[in-house]
């Protein structure tokens, strides 16, 4: 035999003892590939039907009286005149810290009551119709008068627009104010 001939024998000996070990590790016909058939979704949750009553009048809520009754502008307004004392140069600064560090804000007098029940009224229908509403007390001449406000707000502007539609809906004169802590 030549030698090209021996070259060649020993290579094809060569791929013929690779093929049998390298083969079998390939292709593995021993272990057959099991699926998981079991859902991992997890079971319908038991939902029990609740029946919700139609939203109307709360049984227990005071009616509103008349605008004439429940407003007294005429006193808030001359006592927020006499009280501020400031100019207007002052009024429309924009957001910012005043000459103590406390932020200026603004504050909308919406109505004035004598009778607490009426002023927890209005306090809740402003705050049902996403207001910041509040109330506080004070005492003019000798009586009590619960004030209702709707704020703060940094911007005098936003305030001013909430103002109108609040005047529109409640059919009401609003005093804006500057926000004292």
């Amino acid at each position: 035999m030549n030698e090209g001939m021996k070259q060649r024998l020993v290579g094809a000996l060569v791929l013929l003892a690779l093929a049998t070990v390298v083969l079998p590790i390939v292709f593995d016909f021993d272990g057959a590939y099991q699926v998981d058939t079991r859902s991992l979704i997890p079971p319908a949750p038991d939902i029990q039907r609740v029946d919700i009553a139609r939203a109307g009048p709360q049984p227990g809520r005071v009616a509103t009286a008349a605008q004439n009754e429940m407003f007294r502008f005429s006193e808030s307004r001359t006592r927020a005149e006499r009280g501020t004392g400031e100019s207007t140069a002052t009024q429309d600064q924009g957001p910012g810290l005043d000459a103590e560090g406390i932020p200026r804000a603004w504050v909308l007098q919406v109505a004035s009551f004598s009778d607490l029940a009426k002023a927890r009224v209005l306090v809740e229908q402003l705050l049902d119709d996403d207001y910041k509403a509040y109330s506080r007390s004070a005492v003019v001449d000798g009586e009590t008068i619960y004030r209702i406000y709707v704020g703060p707000k940094m911007s005098k502007q936003t305030l001013l627009q909430q103002q109108r539609l609040i005047e529109q809906k409640y059919q009401l004169q609003s005093l804006m104010l500057k926000f004292s802590p």
